[in-house]
C-alpha cells in the first residue's frame, strides 16, 4: 500500500475508532438504570414489613471489637487496601406479617464499582412480629477507596453509610 493511502486511511481510521468509543462510553452512561438514593445517615428506611435504622458505622480498627464467641472469619486480618466496618442496625417490624431478618440479603454497595456480603453477623435469620424490633450487627470487608457507600435493604432504598466507615475517620 502507497504510503499516502496508509496516511489517508489513518486519517478516518482513527477518529472512527474514537468516535465509537465515545459513543458506546455515552450510550453506556445514558441506558444505566439510575441508583435510588440511599437514605441519609441516621434516618429511616423502609424495607419488606417495616423500618430500618442504622445505629452506628464502626471500623473494627477503631475499636477493636470482636464478637463475643471467637469467629474463623474474622481470625484473620483484612487483605491489603480492605478494613472491616461493623455497621449496627435496627429494624422495626411495622407490617401485620412482621419482618424477616435475612442477614445475607443485607448487602453494601458502592457506587458502580460493586457490592459486598457480611463476613460475620449476628443474630442469624429471625422474625420479629408487628412492633417488634431486631438489633443486628453485621461486619463487611470494604475498600479501604470506597465511596458512596449504603446498605442496601431488602425491598427498600437503603440506607447511607457516610464516610465515617474509613479507617479512623479518613
Amino acid at each position: 500500500m502507497a504510503p499516502t493511502a496508509l496516511r489517508t486511511r489513518t486519517k478516518y481510521l482513527v477518529p472512527a475508532i474514537l468516535l465509537t468509543i465515545v459513543g458506546a462510553l455515552v450510550a453506556s452512561i445514558l441506558l444505566a438504570t439510575p441508583r435510588t438514593p440511599p437514605a441519609m445517615l441516621g434516618a429511616s428506611g423502609s424495607l419488606d414489613g417495616g423500618l430500618a435504622r442504622i445505629h452506628g458505622v464502626i471500623p473494627l480498627e477503631v475499636d477493636g471489637w470482636m464478637p463475643p464467641t471467637p469467629s474463623a472469619a474474622l481470625a484473620e486480618p483484612p487483605g491489603n487496601e480492605v478494613h472491616r466496618v461493623r455497621i449496627l442496625v435496627e429494624l422495626t417490624a411495622m407490617e401485620q406479617d412482621g419482618l424477616s431478618f435475612d442477614p445475607s440479603r443485607y448487602t453494601v454497595s458502592a457506587l458502580s464499582t460493586g457490592t459486598w456480603k457480611p463476613v460475620w453477623f449476628s443474630p442469624g435469620p429471625a422474625k420479629a412480629r408487628q412492633g417488634e424490633s431486631i438489633n443486628a450487627t453485621l461486619v463487611y470487608e470494604l475498600p479501604d477507596k470506597a465511596i458512596d457507600l449504603a446498605l442496601e435493604l431488602p425491598g427498600g432504598p437503603g440506607l447511607s453509610l457516610g464516610a465515617g466507615h474509613h479507617r479512623g475517620g479518613k
